[in-house]
């Protein structure tokens, strides 16, 4: 049995970080040439109300 509660206690811990620190606020500038936002600093708060998927990539 404490196996399992302590199983439960990692998740919720897990969970609740995630959750934290998935709000975290930044501003970076858009390099993107193709972008109509290139140029200027975007982020969670510049596209607030909306739904956004950040992906940070590299290319060579």
């Amino acid at each position: 049995m404490s196996i399992v509660f302590f199983r439960m206690k990692k998740i919720i811990v897990l969970f609740i970080t995630s959750f934290i620190i998935g709000q975290y606020d930044y501003s970076l500038e858009d390099i993107n040439p193709t972008s109509g936002y290139y140029g200027n600093n975007v982020g969670t708060s510049f596209f607030e109300g909306n739904i956004t998927l950040h992906y940070f990539g590299h290319f060579t």
